[in-house]
């Protein structure tokens, strides 16, 4: 996979910030997936609708008459009124620079109309260490987190995490939202310069896994993310961003943008979020806030009505069309469009890899014949 520098917005920023750190849970293993971030296939969106929603930028100093959406390389959320959350691999593009060569947009729908919102200078980074003090994201891809202490508060609405008494929110299937300022448009760099949103939903770990490894991806500390429509996915451009979900309490934050498994951005292309919620990652931020801010970010009591309405793709590549569709129904999936190509009457392709969990009135394509 490419490395995450090549896809900042702006790909001088090889900076950095006075660094602070907080200890966190030991725990070793190896990681060095690119990131990403962003809406493919989105809707235009409001801040004042997902007002924690945050971009980080190289400051007016760093980069003097640099538009904000220029300078933007990294999204993230707020989680107190002086504590921005985002991810390990951003705060690390930040550590060769000085205080005041970065900051945080709130407030902001369209990055470029400074007349509202704030900008705000970054004073402090944080990171989870491990037992023996080194950044625990250089070895561990599920600790992708970092926290960004601010120079001056800011009056965006903070998010809540979901708490620890909410993980059944956590059922496989359940629609998540995701917003930010990356790429649009699948395999290409077109980033937009006002707020877009967009749905995913949690799919098994098992998929994540196998297309990734186990090094990369642990249950215990990530998400595995893919639209149930096979549309909308994340890109490059805004990872640390939030993915949310709507519950009986309010909205809550369930994961950090870290890294997907593939460079295009497909709509069927697995994603892996940190999870912040009810975690050991989620505890490391929630004693790192209360720290800095003296408030715990976690939610309570919040819940979400059943996961309904998906099926669960099985492995039928190789079978005839008589099996496939047996085993599909099998699996609650009723509705297919077969696509013919070439010799042979025996399944080649499907629209997404087995076992994910897919809209069941959105039709599966199935393609017989070819390779």
């Amino acid at each position: 996979m490419r490395s995450f520098a090549g896809h900042f917005r702006n790909p001088v920023l090889f900076l950095g910030l006075t660094v602070a750190f907080l200890i966190g849970l030991a725990g070793p293993a190896s990681a060095s997936t690119d990131a990403s971030a962003s809406i493919i296939k989105g809707k235009p969106a409001s801040i004042s609708d997902w007002p924690w929603q945050v971009a980080i930028a190289s400051s007016t100093r760093r980069s003097p008459g640099a538009s904000p959406w220029y300078r933007t390389f990294c999204g993230g959320s707020v989680v107190a009124p002086n504590v921005v959350l985002t991810a390990s691999h951003c705060a690390l593009e930040m550590l060769k620079g000085r205080v005041g060569d970065y900051s945080v947009i709130a407030g902001r729908t369209n990055l470029n109309h400074v007349g509202t919102g704030q900008e705000v200078l970054i004073s402090q980074i944080y990171f989870p260490l491990t037992s023996a003090g080194a950044i625990r994201y250089r070895t561990n891809q599920g600790w992708d987190v970092s926290l960004l202490r601010l120079a001056a508060p800011i009056a965006q609405e903070p998010i809540r995490l979901l708490g620890p008494d909410e993980r059944d929110v956590l059922e496989p299937g359940r629609r998540l939202i995701e917003t930010g300022w990356g790429t649009t448009i699948t395999g290409r760099d077109f980033y937009p310069k006002a707020l877009r949103v967009g749905k995913t939903n949690i799919q098994p770990g098992s998929i994540c896994r196998s297309q990734v490894g186990a090094a990369y991806f642990a249950s215990s500390l990530q998400i595995c993310l893919g639209d149930s429509k096979g549309k909308q996915a994340n890109c490059y451009g805004d990872s640390g961003g939030p993915a949310v979900v709507a519950t009986t309490a309010g909205y809550r934050q369930v994961g950090v943008t870290s890294f997907g498994s593939a460079d295009d951005c497909a709509g069927l292309i697995p994603n892996v979020d940190v999870l912040v919620g009810g975690s050991p990652v989620g505890n490391w931020i929630r004693t790192g806030v209360k720290a800095l801010a003296g408030i715990d970010p976690a939610g309570s009591g919040g819940t979400a009505p059943p996961v309904h309405g998906l099926c669960r793709i099985p492995a039928v590549r190789g079978l005839t069309l008589g099996q496939t569709r047996h085993r599909m129904r099998a699996n609650g999936c009723s509705r297919f469009k077969v696509v013919r190509r070439g010799r042979g009457n025996r399944i080649s392709r499907l629209p997404a890899l087995p076992g994910w969990l897919w809209d069941r009135a959105r039709p599966i394509r199935l393609v017989v014949g070819g390779s």
